[in-house]
């Protein structure tokens, strides 16, 4: 089995909406590079949800990536709740040396995730949202949108607001079925990347369709995989790493 090793220390998989279908990219992508032999881990250090769908959808993360759950989530309900220690301990989880990291954010490219409080315990003016966050961690980012007809102007969108930062790719994901039915009458793979590069420097790295083999609750690493392989263009992700097999 190849092995490589990553010169850069991260990715950011950011999207342009929530529940758009960075996690299982996200996981199925690291659970593929672990196949190839390359030693990655799979990190969401903020999760905006509660207690329980947070810590489930952290276990799965962590089960189908192979990352141990030795990292400290800030798992809050509102992103007022969270403090300036959380969003440096978030950053300092995404920075682990040892590996080379994926790191989630949470919801779109302009979220809000930290309030600044008033001295009487009010929100200030002052806020940080999740391209503050992955300014702040330093690394690429891949752009996640919904695989479906609004998708080239929330990519070209979110890639608007973030051109400061080195984006890497985008991805589209299908997370129900039909979902891209429009988008694909319409258009051929080749004819959304050329769009895409049109108004963007960063190449279309392809599609996850939709399968009920792949929903979280029955997901399994094999499946993931199979269509992350068969949907995504993992040479251009390799090459955007830079990725040394040995």
């Amino acid at each position: 089995m190849p092995t490589g090793t990553l010169a850069q220390k991260g990715l950011t998989i950011i999207g342009t909406e929530a529940g758009c279908g960075k996690t299982v990219f996200m996981t199925g992508l690291s659970a593929l590079l672990r196949q190839q032999g390359v030693d990655v881990r799979a990190v969401k250090p903020i999760v905006l949800a509660t207690t329980e769908r947070a810590e489930s959808e952290i276990s799965f993360i962590c089960s189908i990536s192979g990352t141990p759950r030795n990292y400290p989530a800030s798992i809050i309900s509102s992103a007022k709740n969270l403090s300036e220690a959380q969003w440096e301990q978030s950053l300092s989880v995404g920075h682990d040396a040892s590996h080379f990291s994926f790191v989630e954010t949470p919801g779109g490219c302009a979220s809000p995730m930290s309030f600044e409080q008033s001295n009487v315990g009010t929100l200030a003016h002052s806020w940080k949202d999740t391209r503050d966050f992955a300014r702040e961690l330093g690394y690429p980012c891949i752009i996640v949108a919904h695989h479906n007809q609004e998708a080239i102007e929330k990519l070209v969108l979110a890639y608007s607001y973030m051109q400061e930062l080195s984006i890497t790719g985008l991805v589209t994901v299908e997370t129900q079925a039909n979902e891209g039915k429009v988008l694909e009458s319409k258009l051929t793979r080749t004819e959304v990347a050329l769009l895409l590069a049109s108004r963007t420097k960063a190449p279309y790295l392809g599609c996850l369709k939709f399968s009920p083999s792949i929903s979280v609750p029955r997901v399994n690493q094999g499946n993931l995989i199979k269509v992350i392989s068969e949907g995504v263009d993992l040479l251009l992700i390799l090459k955007s790493l830079n990725l040394a097999v040995k």
